[in-house]
């Protein structure tokens, strides 16, 4: 009696993984395929510089655009290559004078990150750097008329992608970056948390 049953249990176990086998997983993207995209996002950015936080807020919205190549390297594993930009613009006024001040902080970046492409979806997760230009502009009868500076920091990313076609997808992404600028007499703090979303299209190849 026992044989019959384990016979039966292994025809059953040898079947189902036949089956599993044989069916295919539901893609939209095609397997092993370079592509490039380019895509438009926006959202928020945290800023850790306690003085701008006081002067313009704690959130700060943005708007940016994003171009990725995704080399395969072995199904469904790959390497993108990033580069972007961001701008974001601010008003607000002086803690101690009130005077009207405006922000403006100009993002390049580069990235490398690996990414893993169901077909479906993508989860994609690297470091980078940025290339920040930072300016403040003042009204009168504020001392300078306004301060700037630049500097080069880092970042790391990680984003999620759910394709809705085989070229277009949207996007939603969590960023961390760490970087300072500084002048005689002054020291900005410009790293912070970003969280955005987004959509882009992809051109296949």
């Amino acid at each position: 009696m026992k044989k019959p049953l384990c016979l039966t249990v292994c025809l059953l176990l040898a079947a189902g993984l036949a089956q599993g086998q044989r069916r295919e997983r539901i893609r939209i993207l095609p397997d092993e395929e370079k592509y490039f995209s380019v895509g438009l996002q926006g959202g928020a950015f945290f800023g850790q510089d306690v003085d701008l936080q006081e002067i313009y807020g704690k959130s700060l919205p943005f708007f940016g655009a994003e171009a990725t190549l995704r080399l395969p390297v072995s199904e469904p594993h790959g390497l993108d290559l990033a580069v972007g930009g961001r701008l974001l613009k601010a008003d607000g006024k002086t803690t101690y004078t009130g005077e009207a001040t405006r922000l403006r902080l100009t993002n390049l970046s580069v990235a490398i990150r690996y990414s893993y492409d169901s077909g479906r979806f993508a989860i994609v997760l690297g470091p980078g750097m940025d290339y920040i230009k930072y300016q403040e502009t003042f009204t009168q009868p504020f001392p300078v008329p306004s301060i700037t500076g630049n500097t080069v920091g880092f970042n790391i990313q990680g984003t999620v992608y759910f394709h809705l076609t085989a070229g277009l997808s949207i996007k939603g992404y969590g960023k961390y970056s760490g970087a300072s600028t500084e002048s005689p007499g002054f020291r900005v703090n410009l790293g912070g948390a970003e969280w955005g979303g987004g959509v882009l299209y992809r051109f296949h190849f």
